[in-house]
């Protein structure tokens, strides 16, 4: 892809090309682009093992969906032909622009695409800072833009016919079409197409935030849960009486409870906060981490402010995982500081080694019931 949309009309071009004597290109001085200027923003494909280049040339913006139609136009038209019968697709892409490694729109874009070629597409993004490293620099665009020297795009054909016309000694051969698509901006995909996406997404072992493929998907096969989002069956009684203990709270169950309830007002203030800001600007709540419910969520911020348990294990004796309890206790525990001068006085106490697996935590719970029964005797 070219760095930046260029102008078309009789607009200067640096760089110089043979003429006849006497007949030079001429053109204004100054330029200045009208807001109304038509613009092409060049999408190139290169095939490394067939030394060909395939460039979509965009007329309106450049999104994800143009990225990933300027590669169904590709294999529509000259892919399938060049590799008949084949199941699987590489793609090597930059980490950023319209193709971003971080963009759940081009992710959905893929899978439709792989849905309808019935391909298995894995792509690896050159990391951040690489982008040079990408063959389609040297081979084919640094080819383009010599072509293009001194040359005005008066029109869109001139744009194509030039770049049809790159060719090398070493076999180097190019098609360019014209894409009229619009493709519309400021995009927001819902939790549900979010879900969708990160199932489709199987990530590769090594840096799969940058390597990942993307499968077709048969219309009748059942989703399977999203390990990352889910809610998760119901906390069980007995972990919920087990780390409700005096010991890991600092107070006897009765007044957890009592805690609970004065803190669900706050909860909801919180949660409709959220719910605003989330609606505003897209941002406000993580959707990359599960659900917890709220008597729960308090539980986790006191664990966690008196450190009296490792999250981990919280976490499993909750049947979350763990992130998901590191997240739900940091987002409850200002709370806590609505719940009077009593709970501070609580939360002070801070242990330093914490219990790290089920045993540890039954022995630090049998020494408190022993020290307070030797008390109360």
């Amino acid at each position: 892809m070219l760095p930046l949309p260029d102008p078309i009309g009789d607009f200067a071009r640096p760089g110089r090309t043979y003429r006849p004597k006497g007949q030079p290109i001429t053109a204004p001085h100054h330029d200045f682009i009208a807001p109304d200027t038509q613009v092409a923003i060049p999408y190139g494909i290169y095939d490394l093992g067939r030394d060909s280049g395939w460039v979509n040339v965009g007329t309106d913006r450049n999104t994800a969906a143009f990225a990933v139609e300027s590669l169904r136009r590709w294999w529509k038209v000259q892919g399938c032909l060049d590799y008949p019968g084949v199941d699987r697709l590489l793609v090597t892409a930059d980490a950023g622009g319209a193709n971003s490694a971080d963009s759940r729109l081009f992710k959905m874009s893929l899978a439709d695409f792989a849905d309808e070629c019935g391909l298995s597409i894995t792509v690896m993004h050159f990391p951040p800072g690489t982008s040079k490293w990408n063959k389609v620099e040297h081979r084919l665009f640094s080819r383009i833009t010599h072509s293009l020297h001194g040359q005005p795009l008066t029109s869109y054909e001139v744009l194509l016919e030039t770049i049809s016309a790159t060719h090398t000694s070493t076999g180097l051969t190019v098609q360019a079409v014209l894409d009229e698509n619009a493709y519309s901006t400021g995009r927001a995909l819902t939790r549900a197409e979010r879900k969708g996406v990160e199932r489709r997404v199987e990530r590769d072992e090594f840096h799969g935030e940058w390597n990942y493929t993307i499968a077709p998907q048969d219309p009748d096969q059942q989703h399977p849960e999203d390990p990352r989002d889910e809610s998760g069956p119901p906390v069980s009684a007995e972990a919920t009486f087990l780390l409700t203990h005096p010991a890991l709270t600092g107070m006897p169950r009765e007044q957890f409870e009592q805690l609970v309830l004065h803190l669900e007002p706050c909860q909801q203030v919180l949660t409709e906060a959220e719910r605003q800001s989330a609606g505003r600007d897209g941002r406000g709540r993580n959707p990359g981490f599960g659900t917890l419910d709220h008597c729960h969520c308090v539980l986790a911020a006191v664990l966690r402010s008196r450190n009296t348990v490792t999250p981990t294990l919280a976490a499993e004796l909750m049947g979350r995982k763990r992130n998901v309890l590191s997240y739900r206790a940091g987002r409850s525990k200002p709370m806590l500081a609505f719940a009077g001068p009593e709970l501070a006085r609580v939360l002070v106490f801070r242990r330093t080694r914490p219990p790290r697996t089920l045993e540890a935590l039954k022995r630090v719970i049998e020494q408190h019931d022993n020290e307070i029964n030797s008390s109360s005797s």
